[in-house]
């Protein structure tokens, strides 16, 4: 190897910002046009914050394989988009099944040619006192939130790694992860250890794929108004009774971004050129559920806040 070779290239440090700035891409192709031609696949694409996140790979492009379990949902999502002009596709996937989550990304793979992107977003929830959780719920929220979201991430990482594409991975972790349930109450020990797992993995599994240019990372959203709001965590209401649901209402304040997309741009960034530097983060997009917030703008100096400047008589 020559000498000439064997050197870093040289830069002129007056000239490199200008270079870095012509070198980038314009944001209309990062932010808009970034995924035309990749293939994403979500899991719990059907509603919520996966349908949300469908929604926003749509628009920059991608053909999108939604997987879930219920056939009417899947169906109706997948019209949904369709009539949109985009396209999507729906297939029938149980993620505690390890078998189901290889076939989605067959499938994604069959039906588009290529797996890119894979945002592993199916998950369940419940609440139930430490004392009084039953085998098969600990089973049901630790086998969709934590399993099926390792060995969808695998199938996806298995395709990505054996055809050369550096693909993008993004995990769906919670607020849990760091502690966060229900206020007055927790009362979801399973889930925040699985949450926990999803955010504990996501490095793990970001390191190995890092060598095959297969970026790994994970949103940790607080709560949302979405379908699992009326759906999840009902059997609290009827075991507990008048007492559990009087604490569980008075705790008005806990942030809630009242549309998923508000979590759904973060998952999206993650699956686009914004996330190539970023190794086996978990982006934490809550409103603040655990932060000590100031609700009034104290101030002794500055005016328009309270009390504000004392008032000096003319």
């Amino acid at each position: 190897m020559s000498e000439a070779s064997n050197q870093r290239p040289v830069f002129d440090p007056e000239s490199l910002s200008r270079k870095n700035v012509a070198d980038a891409a314009p944001l209309s192709e990062v932010f808009c046009t970034c995924l035309k031609g990749k293939t994403a696949l979500v899991t719990g694409g059907a509603s919520g914050l996966g349908y949300t996140v469908v929604n926003r790979l749509c628009e920059a492009g991608a053909s999108v394989v939604i997987a879930s379990r219920g056939e009417a949902r899947g169906r109706r999502a997948e019209s949904d988009f369709r009539e949109m002009g985009y396209q999507v596709s729906w297939v029938q996937t149980d993620v505690t099944r390890v078998e189901d989550c290889y076939h989605a990304v067959d499938f994604a793979v069959k039906t588009y040619g290529k797996l890119d992107i894979l945002v592993a977003n199916a998950a369940g929830w419940s609440n139930y006192s430490y004392l009084d959780v039953p085998e098969s719920v600990f089973d049901r929220i630790v086998d969709t939130d934590l399993k099926g979201a390792y060995f969808t991430g695998q199938a996806a990482a298995r395709h990505m790694v054996a055809n050369k594409i550096k693909g993008k991975i993004v995990f769906i972790s919670s607020a849990a992860h760091i502690g966060e349930g229900p206020a007055g109450l927790v009362m979801n020990t399973y889930y925040i250890a699985a949450k926990a797992g999803v955010s504990a993995m996501t490095k793990g599994i970001a390191g190995e794929l890092r060598q095959y240019g297969i970026s790994v990372n994970c949103v940790a959203p607080g709560g949302m108004l979405s379908a699992g709001v009326f759906t999840e965590g009902s059997e609290a209401a009827s075991l507990y009774g008048e007492e559990y649901l009087k604490v569980r209402n008075s705790h008005k304040d806990t942030p809630v971004a009242m549309n998923p997309d508000m979590i759904a741009l973060t998952v999206f960034a993650l699956c686009t050129p914004m996330s190539d530097f970023m190794v086996g983060e978990t982006i934490d997009v809550n409103g603040g559920v655990l932060m000590n917030i100031q609700e009034k703008p104290f101030s002794f100096t500055v005016e328009g806040c309270i009390p504000g400047p004392k008032k000096t008589e003319a």
